[in-house]
């Protein structure tokens, strides 16, 4: 990234490399209320070994601390290669989310809403290039903004055991996905100059007539015509589908798709477009719906190795499939944030350009290119393979929306707690009711203090949070002895973010000592990563319990659980209200969304009768003194 772009990026400081003994300290007391006696023991006499001077531990360590004085981000490289890139199953479902954008507030048809969201993308777009987007800040210091630059024209594409991250960044079309047909739509003019809002709708308008004809020409054959060869060429083929398979097939396939100038030609417009557009044929009502049929629904037009791809549908709802790996979801929420408040303007300016039909095509402009493939026998029995795999892994996921009306952040406020540490609380005792365990849970924290900071884990489960828990169940405690270890375990929670916001978090001091050993060949590898505290305490991805905060924003978001009998539960917190996407698995019968649901509901109405009858208490007795 061009420094000239935010200048405050030479300043950041580098990720620091946290302390071994420090790390393992913590460890111990986040791995505390998930084992019995006994096992806690036996961890503590593992963890005690790999940290004792001169033993494994040590090594690893120095082996960082030489890789931490010669980058500014230690973390930066491995993170990207052995939490993504690496990664052989599908990105479909399992590593790509959901989001639901809010409703405009007016009838909007289809291609007016396409046109209004690529117009405010573009602008976004525009003040990145020109570093005049606002730097971010946290307690008025500036935080990283590389991300920000990782997102427009931006490709994972398949390499066998190795993704690679491929980005145009003078890209100046998008790919416009429509019955398994794919369009290449100019958004710029001749000048480079982001084309008006009434040109976008021509454009888009042009570019669904293509896709209508190709049908026509197509209908004898679903992937249009054959050839002798046993080769088919045709428009409306399903090649978005590949990008659902296992990555190593899908890199095998790609290689087949470069032997044909017509497919090598149409694969390289999608993987240097700015995003790709879906347009989808449903009309979804609800932001439940939305939130679904955009994770997965039947994994149809979506380009799942692209940054993001924004899903538009029949009645002008709008929604997003984004890609994780060279950007975090709340880089993606920002510029969307960024991009609705100038749709504001641009609708109170402008809203009977929106709402008005697509003029004609102008002179001069670059018309949409429909895409042709050309596919040999293997390439259509992949995207058949892939169709009935992805559909099945999307139809396995239960993804329920609560609407939570009765209260919001100002509540929470008001009760002298912080937001999110309360709503991790209310997470937890949701947890204990459904399944009567304490278990690990991930929270998303953020590293951007630091240059190319991307995220750490904040581990909720804690003995305060269990404590916490067990007061709440208890028939005997009383409402001071409740509040208290809510406060108590909210205040836990809260140093528990410090450090992982000043970059002296747990995870990724794990994950780096296990790769540090894995190029080392240590063999066998230390006994702390196959301990069984290291799995039960989220080790390897696997906490019970996926969640995120997305902030005070009215965009919502979600993404399907880290394991099989786990969940994901993504949240906005507004004024007055919260929103809360919840997933499950239908497969696993212990779980159930639905059920996790209703019982947050209740969780949440008995925290604030708790924190209510506290505050009449302290009035009481003050009023006695």
């Amino acid at each position: 990234m061009s420094v000239a772009l935010f200048p405050h990026q030479d300043d950041l400081p580098p990720l620091p490399l946290p302390e071994l003994s420090d790390t393992l300290e913590r460890y111990l007391r986040s791995v505390e209320p998930l084992l019995t006696a006994d096992e806690y023991a036996h961890t503590s006499a593992v963890v005690t070994e790999f940290g004792r001077e001169g033993g494994e531990g040590e090594a690893l360590q120095a082996f960082l601390e030489e890789k931490a004085s010669n980058e500014r981000n230690w973390m930066e490289e491995w993170w990207e290669q052995f939490a993504y890139l690496r990664g052989r199953t599908t990105m479909a479902i399992h590593i790509n989310w959901t989001g639901v954008m809010p409703e405009l507030g007016f009838e909007i048809d289809n291609v007016g809403a396409a046109a209004l969201m690529m117009h405010g993308l573009l602008q976004i777009r525009a003040k990145v290039d020109a570093g005049k987007f606002e730097v971010e800040s946290m307690r008025g210091q500036p935080l990283d903004m590389h991300q920000f630059t990782r997102v427009f024209g931006m490709s994972r594409v398949p390499q066998e055991e190795c993704d690679e991250l491929v980005q145009e960044g003078a890209s100046r079309h998008i790919a416009l996905m429509r019955s398994g047909a794919i369009v290449a739509v100019p958004v710029y003019d001749a000048q480079g100059r982001p084309l008006a809002l009434p040109h976008l709708k021509a454009q888009f308008r042009a570019a669904l007539d293509l896709v209508d004809k190709s049908g026509l020409e197509d209908q004898k054959d679903e992937y249009g015509t054959l050839g002798r060869d046993g080769s088919a060429e045709g428009a409306r083929c399903n090649v978005s589908l590949l990008t659902a398979l296992n990555r190593d097939v899908w890199a095998e396939q790609r290689a087949q798709l470069l032997v044909d100038p017509t497919s090598t030609e149409s694969l390289h417009l999608v993987e240097s477009a700015i995003c790709c557009v879906a347009f989808d044929h449903a009309s979804p009502t609800t932001k439940e719906e939305i939130a679904r049929l955009c994770l997965g629904g039947q994994c149809r037009d979506r380009w799942f190795d692209k940054s993001f791809t924004s899903v538009v549908f029949e009645n002008g709802r709008c929604g997003m499939n984004a890609e994780h790996t060279p950007v975090d979801a709340m880089t993606m929420v920002s510029l969307f944030i960024n991009t609705l408040n100038g749709l504001r303007e641009t609708v109170l300016r402008d809203r009977q350009v929106a709402c008005a039909p697509p003029p004609a095509l102008a002179p001069g402009l670059q018309p949409p290119k429909l895409l042709r493939w050309k596919l040999a026998e293997p390439a259509r029995e992949a995207i058949e393979t892939a169709s009935v795999e992805v559909v099945a892994l999307a139809s396995d996921v239960e993804v329920r929306h609560l609407d939570f009306a009765h209260y919001g952040k100002s509540f929470i406020k008001r009760t002298k707690l912080h937001p999110d540490f309360y709503m991790q609380m209310a997470l937890q005792l949701t947890m204990w009711r459904m399944h009567g365990v304490c278990c690990a849970t991930y929270e998303t924290g953020h590293t951007r203090a630091f240059y190319h900071g991307r995220t750490d884990t904040i581990r909720t489960a804690s003995l305060e949070s269990a404590a916490f828990v067990a007061a709440m169940e208890s028939s005997t405690a009383t409402t001071a002895e409740k509040l208290a270890a809510l406060k108590t375990a909210c205040t836990a929670h809260s140093e528990q973010v410090q450090r992982v916001l000043t970059g002296q978090g747990i995870d990724r001091h794990l994950l780096g000592l296990y790769i540090a050993g894995r190029l080392t060949a240590l063999d066998p590898m230390p006994s702390i990563f196959s301990d069984k505290a290291f799995k039960a305490s989220g080790g390897g991805g696997n906490f019970r319990l996926s969640t995120s905060n997305v902030g005070y924003t009215p965009l919502i978001g979600g993404f399907s659980p880290m394991t099989a009998d786990g969940y994901g539960a993504c949240y906005a917190q507004l004024e007055g209200r919260m929103n809360v996407i919840i997933t499950a698995r239908h497969s696993c019968a212990e779980t159930s969304a639905c059920r996790f649901r209703s019982t947050l509901v209740d969780v949440l109405c008995e925290m604030r009768s708790l924190c209510l009858a506290g505050r009449a208490g302290a009035i009481d007795g003050a009023s006695k003194l």
